[in-house]
């Protein structure tokens, strides 16, 4: 059955990847909005002006978490990828068995940490990638001491997401592979992020960006709200 009382034309809707080899070790996650829906299906579009070949890869049947936001609750479905338009265009099939929940939020403090990240637009695949190699090295157990220092830099930071002033040129849906150097002794935490907003009020050349986490392993999410928890930084 079609859900336009909970989705409308335009609505924006995470995906989180429900697949065995992904649900448990690590968050991940796309941004899509809704173009269109039918009888047991969606359209969605996806925002990051995808390049050929930078797609993500869907494979038939894949299970997907479906969340959004409606009437001043969150909804969530489940559902499976069933094909693509083209490679910033799906369909899902989706198993009529909205909920209505109570969404999670994250604690966020302001604080200083360690910070580099690499910015782009429309590369998905290889920022995917990246982030696989990352992780892979970072946790290896290997000598980590050639890495090069970390800026500081001011952020606002959750276990869901960051916000700093970025360099210009930027805009929306644009990717960030970060490394966020956090005071525990531990290796660095690599996160995929999409640019969710962007505001006034960063030094010359910059602007506030305030970017939502789509990659990022689980065991990092639990550091970072130790990291809150424990009092780093300013709770805002």
């Amino acid at each position: 059955m079609p859900y336009s009382k909970y989705l409308k034309a335009g609505q924006k809707i995470m995906l989180r990847a429900l697949a065995p080899e992904t649900s448990v070790e690590r968050f991940e996650a796309l941004t899509v909005f809704l173009k269109g829906q039918g009888p047991n299906y969606l359209d969605l579009t996806l925002p990051y002006q995808l390049q050929e070949g930078e797609g993500y890869p869907f494979t038939p049947g894949m299970a997907f978490e479906i969340l959004s936001d409606a009437m001043g609750l969150g909804i969530r479905l489940t559902g499976n990828f069933q094909s693509a338009r083209d490679v910033n265009q799906i369909r899902l099939s989706h198993n009529n068995d909205l909920q209505l929940i109570r969404r999670r939020t994250f604690r966020r403090r302001d604080t200083l940490i360690g910070l580099r990240y690499t910015k782009g637009r429309g590369a998905l695949r290889t920022f995917r990638e990246q982030w696989e190699k990352n992780t892979r090295i970072l946790n290896s157990g290997g000598n980590l001491a050639r890495l090069p220092d970390f800026p500081r830099c001011k952020v606002n930071l959750s276990a869901g997401g960051i916000r700093f002033a970025i360099k210009l040129p930027v805009a929306v849906a644009d990717l960030c592979l970060l490394l966020l150097e956090l005071p525990d002794g531990k290796p660095p935490v690599c996160a995929l992020s999409e640019i969710a907003w962007l505001a006034e009020g960063g030094e010359e050349n910059r602007c506030q960006a305030g970017m939502q986490f789509i990659q990022i392993l689980e065991s990092d999410r639990k550091r970072i709200e130790q990291f809150i928890a424990a009092g780093g930084g300013e709770e805002t």
